[in-house]
């Protein structure tokens, strides 16, 4: 038995990240995708599903909204940017509140609490090791898996912004470097320039107006001074 599956999210990465992890669970079926909740809404009058991965800050009718204006609901599992909305979240009884980026053994325990208990027993033996969290970044006409822990730093670069990746490897994109500040987990990365954010734990030196990650680098903007003083902590 396999469970259906719509995924409603507006960031195509997101929707990518999502569809990638459900592909690898072989209870799950994906039935459709929507980068709106209106949409969403339409379609399922007529096509009930048993999961509902849903984002929450969307354009025109938000991922609670589209919640609360189902007669039928099917488990909804909330993956958000946002820690703000879980209480009004689990208020309407979803199952889970995942924050992105969603690490996959992450995705994996909240959909265990929605497979049936056969197919539990069945499977406990055999769940798939879990993958270092990865966010997926657009760049020459193809989306590119990239691991979170591989990340040394991010820089704006006009219309373009380069990842370095551990190996001195880069990734460009059109994506602002604004995004990457939003998206990313502020425990983990810290925007210390205009141009530039950078993994904490790969920051190996800190001087009066500059950090350095291993031989590399990287300007501490005016505006950003403060930033020192949490790194020399």
């Amino acid at each position: 038995m396999k469970l259906s599956c719509l995924i409603v999210e507006d960031e195509p990465i997101g929707q990518e990240i999502i569809r990638s992890y459900i592909d690898r669970v072989d209870f799950l079926e994906l039935r459709g995708q929507f980068k709106n909740a209106l949409e969403a809404f339409a379609w399922l009058q007529a096509n009930p599903v048993d999961i509902l991965f849903l984002d929450i800050k969307m354009p025109r009718m938000s991922g609670l909204e589209l919640l609360r204006s189902l007669h039928i609901k099917p488990k909804a599992i909330i993956t958000s940017a946002y820690r703000d909305y879980a209480i009004d979240a689990f208020d309407l009884d979803v199952v889970d509140y995942l924050l992105k980026p969603i690490a996959f053994d992450r995705f994996l325990k909240a959909v265990n609490k929605v497979r049936p208990d056969s197919i539990q027993s069945r499977e406990a033996k055999s769940e798939p090791a879990p993958e270092k969290p990865f966010l997926f970044v657009k760049g020459n006409k193809q989306l590119q898996k990239v691991y979170i822990d591989d990340i040394l730093y991010i820089e704006s670069q006009r219309d373009y912004v380069k990842i370095r990746l551990a190996g001195n490897t880069d990734v460009i994109t059109r994506q602002t470097i604004s995004y990457y500040e939003e998206f990313l987990p502020a425990q983990l990365f810290v925007r210390v320039h205009r141009s530039f954010i950078v993994a904490i734990r790969k920051v190996t030196t800190c001087e009066a107006t500059r950090l350095l990650i291993g031989d590399i680098a990287i300007p501490v903007g005016r505006n950003y001074k403060t930033i020192l003083s949490y790194f020399k902590a």
